[in-house]
């Protein structure tokens, strides 16, 4: 069995990291996504234009390609029949749209 990498459980290394990871971080206080939506659609916003500079606009649409056949392989054909029925709606409504016969 081959040892993990890192001190020794216990060892004064061990003890040290495990020192300098307890109590919260300045970066706690910030909060997460949750907390602050605009910080998530600006992380977002973000990471969609590196991807862009990165690979290019036929990037996006080769993804959505690939993602489309899985759903396709995975939820059948119908599944494209029943989402298109639904359309717009909201979501809350949806739960009380009668499913179609297939």
């Amino acid at each position: 069995m081959k040892d993990k990498p890192g001190p020794k459980p216990g060892s004064p290394g061990a003890l040290r990291i495990a020192e300098a990871h307890r109590g919260p971080r300045p970066h706690d206080s910030k909060g997460g996504f949750a907390a602050d939506p605009e910080r998530a659609r600006s992380a977002g916003r973000k990471g969609g234009e590196t991807l862009k500079a990165r690979h290019g606009s036929a990037h996006f649409s080769e993804i959505g390609r690939k993602g489309g056949n899985q759903v396709k392989e995975t939820l059948g054909s119908a599944h494209y029949s029943e989402i298109g029925r639904i359309g717009g709606r909201n979501k809350a409504k949806i739960s009380q749209i009668p499913a179609a016969d297939a």
